[in-house]
């Protein structure tokens, strides 16, 4: 399953998404637990990825900057990132993992995005 970081962090603007993602990641407990021990569930949560969902933020210095540096690794995603944790996943190395949600965030503790919504 591939959830989202902010399906465990809160910002504005994320509700529904964040709800839906928080949902998946629930879903992929309980589905471990229903199909073990033959079949493992897991899921991985992305933070910041640069594909083309972020295309805007890669090519503006004024929004990328701020992202990169609200991320303790100081950096934006690759996808590559999220294929070595599937690799990693789906590898022998993670035989005795189940249930679980990897997060391939760079470290992120809240969103380091704010979507500018007013307020209510």
């Amino acid at each position: 399953n591939i959830t989202s970081t902010m399906g465990r962090v809160a910002g504005r603007g994320f509700a529904a998404y964040g709800t839906a993602k928080a949902a998946l990641a629930h879903y992929t407990r309980l589905s471990a637990l229903d199909l073990a021990p033959r079949i493992r569930v897991n899921a991985i949560a992305p933070g910041s990825i640069l594909t083309s969902a972020l295309d805007i933020v890669a090519s503006n210095e004024d929004l990328r900057t701020p992202m990169e540096q609200a991320t303790p690794l100081r950096r934006l995603g690759d996808p590559l990132d999220i294929a070595a944790a599937a690799v990693y996943l789906a590898s022998p190395a993670g035989s005795y993992l189940t249930g679980k949600t990897l997060e391939v965030d760079g470290g992120i503790n809240f969103p380091n995005l704010e979507l500018p919504i007013p307020d209510l």
